[in-house]
């Protein structure tokens, strides 16, 4: 393990980038450090639930895409796109995983995710290898939060024909099987027909058995879900768009699911329609979606807040506007509330411990205070 110094500095968070229509995720700086300031953002969200939300920088890591932890360790682990793992506790910065050889940040690949076992001994990576196919892999993980790599074991490998739309993240059941949501296999407008064709696991959610690697197809139609999140057994899934919407879908009672979901791409997107070749019938529509201007062109998920001000609210945001928002997780209205604005380049908004945490892809990692 290498042990990273702080350094301490204050800064403000200025207006985003937008992202391009098929490129969410921008190239990022080599090497690694991490920092420490306190920021705030306004919000224009005239009160509302939780309203104005401060944003405390707890780090800088270039290329930051995913925060989460692990049971019986107090610290979090920020996940680089450059290939990286880095331990945080009481304000130190350890790197526990380095899988740079393995990886490149060409197009929209890399290191993309992270996720424990419920008892925190292993660790499931998503990447793209050298060839810019998807990786599934576990790691063994030892007391003290370090990852072995020489235990890398891969459960999964999926072509990718693109170097874009790679999905990129899992989340582990209460019963240790990993989700993972994977995109369309990039390009744009789904060239291939993927999204909705149940021989390819490209566009869809599948179950992995970390004991035996048998996959399961849990849902299909997704474009580019980018970052997903597992709460109360209900699945959340921030969508990428292609020219014009950006949506949210939940899969509700995802531990229960008996048919394959379909969200709809690429017959849809959001809930207007797209490819006309494609079948329009029983697709699930997306809780919430927006259309690119103001708000965005690229959007950033997203987790349930546990705790605050926020608690039970979805909280996400969008690439190119820097704007955090939140909806209620239950009811009927599922309005917007808009918390915060001008993060630069957003790329992620994910739960470690009971904290949310907002990500930049140029290394700001800021805990959500509500």
């Amino acid at each position: 393990m290498r042990r990273l110094a702080l350094i301490a500095a204050t800064t403000v968070v200025l207006l985003a980038a937008c992202a391009t229509d098929d490129d969410t995720s921008s190239p990022t700086t080599d090497g690694t450090k991490v920092d420490t300031t306190t920021s705030s953002v306004a919000s224009d969200s005239g009160g509302g639930v939780g309203g104005e939300v401060r944003l405390t920088r707890i780090a800088e890591i270039p290329g930051a895409v995913d925060v989460t932890s692990r049971s019986g360790d107090d610290a979090i682990y920020v996940v680089s796109r450059n290939g990286t793992v880095t331990r945080i506790l009481d304000g130190n910065g350890t790197l526990v995983l380095d899988v740079t050889d393995l990886t490149s940040t060409d197009g929209e690949r890399g290191l993309l995710g992270l996720a424990f076992s419920p008892d925190g001994s292993r660790a499931f990576a998503n990447y793209t290898d050298s060839r810019g196919d998807t990786v599934i892999a576990a790691f063994d993980v030892d007391p003290s939060g370090s990852i072995t790599r020489g235990s890398l074991r891969i459960l999964l490998t999926i072509d990718q024909p693109y170097s874009n739309h790679n999905g990129g993240d899992l989340v582990v059941a209460d019963d240790g099987t990993i989700l993972v949501a994977t995109g369309d296999g990039g390009a744009g407008g789904d060239p291939d027909r993927v999204a909705l064709d149940d021989t390819s696991l490209l566009g869809k959610v599948v179950r992995i058995d970390p004991r035996n690697g048998a996959t399961t197809l849990v849902a299909r139609g997704l474009r580019n879900p980018w970052r997903i999140d597992l709460h109360a057994d209900d699945l959340w899934l921030a969508d990428v768009g292609q020219n014009e919407i950006e949506e949210v879908n939940v899969l509700r009672g995802v531990s229960t699911v008996a048919d394959v979901v379909s969200f709809g791409w690429s017959a849809f997107e959001g809930p207007a329609r797209f490819n006309d070749d494609q079948p329009v019938d029983g697709h699930l529509p997306p809780v919430t979606w927006y259309e690119h201007g103001d708000d965005g062109c690229s959007i950033s998920g997203g987790a349930v807040a546990v705790r605050g001000a926020l608690r039970n609210r979805y909280v996400f945001g969008d690439y190119c506007s820097g704007r955090i928002w939140s909806i209620a997780t239950e009811g009927a209205d599922v309005s917007r509330v808009l918390h915060a604005d001008g993060v630069s380049e957003l790329v992620a908004i994910a739960r470690a411990h009971d904290e949310l945490y907002a990500l930049s892809l140029k290394g700001d990692v800021l805990r959500i205070e509500s």
